[in-house]
């Protein structure tokens, strides 16, 4: 049978500021799931509601196919639904990637972050008897903040045995980028990996451009292993509107990498844009799930959990908090400590954002205004 899993995550409120959204905005949203997964209404076969930052994710199993215009719909009511429960709590941002007013059939590009992949669910299958999958979201930081650990995973045996021990994996992968300041449509490249792996690294340099939109097997071309939601909030709103936040989906085990070759470079606490007011540059901290924002600086933070899926489709009773063990608080320590060191040299040089990303903040008519007093010496 053939499942698509869809993770469709949007900030609508939270409490004091960019915290986390109430328990009261995640019971209705659950509510709506439960009702979704009933035998009576058989939308979706199986469905999880969560927290990552100020950010409300929809982890949902069906068979409608990607882009499926009722699974969207029934996302965007219960960011609605929630939204509504924000306002009447005085929630801050309340709606705030709710960006158009109506959207028709499919919701990317209208505020919430969208990954999406179909395949063929077969316990009898030669080379995916059992389904195996992350689900990574991530707050308070740009789209491209998954190009440094897919690029590590995909290619480069340095963190990923796999590459050289799996010969189905070193037939390599197929990579899709996407040009992020392509406005009215979409504008992507394919390139093979290991071949061109330099010209994949060219591209993922800048990743307030280029992002990692998809990954496929290239043993089998027609499987999908990754799906991200590399979407700019302020190409759609044509303001700032708060970061990017992706969420991403990576199938694991078998013909593709395994969960621990994945997670594996989170280790280093990249730096990625966003922070505070979206306009600095920080380590994000892998953190366990349903983590609120409460540190200094806004930290950008990204959560990770492991699933299993049935011949059915439904997930296993349990999934598995990857970043939420002891062997990630060490690493949590050092992301703090490179945050604290980083942000000594407050708004000087790299620490901020590049002035792209300036380019849609307030600093911009400072700037302007600054121009005019400039003059010419002789």
């Amino acid at each position: 049978m053939r499942v698509t899993l869809s993770v469709i995550k949007a900030d609508v409120g939270s409490i004091g500021g960019h915290t986390r959204p109430s328990e009261r905005m995640l019971h209705v949203i659950r509510e709506e799931m439960k009702a979704a997964c009933s035998k009576s209404k058989g939308l979706l076969i199986d469905g999880l509601i969560t927290f990552t930052g100020d950010d409300i994710a929809l982890i949902m199993s069906h068979m409608h196919g990607v882009g499926a215009p009722v699974v969207h719909r029934f996302a965007w009511e219960c960011f609605l639904t929630a939204t509504e429960v924000a306002r009447k709590q005085g929630l801050y941002g309340a709606g705030q990637d709710l960006l158009v007013d109506a959207p028709s059939g499919n919701i990317r590009g209208a505020g919430p972050a969208v990954a999406e992949i179909e395949f063929e669910r077969d316990p009898q299958s030669k080379d995916r008897p059992a389904e195996a999958f992350l689900v990574f979201a991530a707050d308070k930081c740009s789209p491209g903040a998954y190009n440094y650990p897919l690029y590590a995973a995909f290619c480069d045996p340095m963190h990923n045995g796999g590459l050289l021990l799996n010969p189905k994996m070193h037939r390599g992968f197929t990579f899709t980028i996407i040009d992020m300041d392509a406005k009215d449509k979409d504008r992507i490249i394919r390139l093979d990996v290991p071949e061109r792996i330099w010209d994949v690294a060219t591209l993922l340099q800048n990743p307030d451009r280029f992002a990692v939109e998809a990954i496929h097997s290239r043993y089998k071309p027609d499987e999908q292993i990754v799906a991200v939601s590399a979407t700019r909030l302020h190409n759609i709103a044509g303001r700032y509107t708060g970061k990017d936040d992706p969420v991403a989906i990576v199938r694991t085990q078998g013909i593709f990498p395994a969960p621990e070759e994945i997670v594996e470079p989170f280790l280093l606490g990249h730096f990625v844009a966003g922070d505070a007011r979206g306009s600095h540059v920080m380590p994000i901290m892998p953190v366990p799930i349903n983590t609120p924002v409460t540190g200094p600086f806004c930290l950008p933070i990204v959560s990770c959990l492991a699933f299993s899926m049935d011949a059915e489709g439904r997930f296993a009773e349990e999934c598995v908090d990857m970043f939420g063990g002891p062997v990630w608080d060490q690493t949590r320590l050092k992301v703090q400590a490179k945050a604290d060191e980083w942000r000594r040299q407050g708004f000087i040089g790299p620490t901020m954002a590049s002035h792209t990303e300036l380019a849609y903040t307030g600093i911009v008519e400072t700037l302007e205004a600054l121009e005019r007093e400039f003059i010419t010496r002789e």
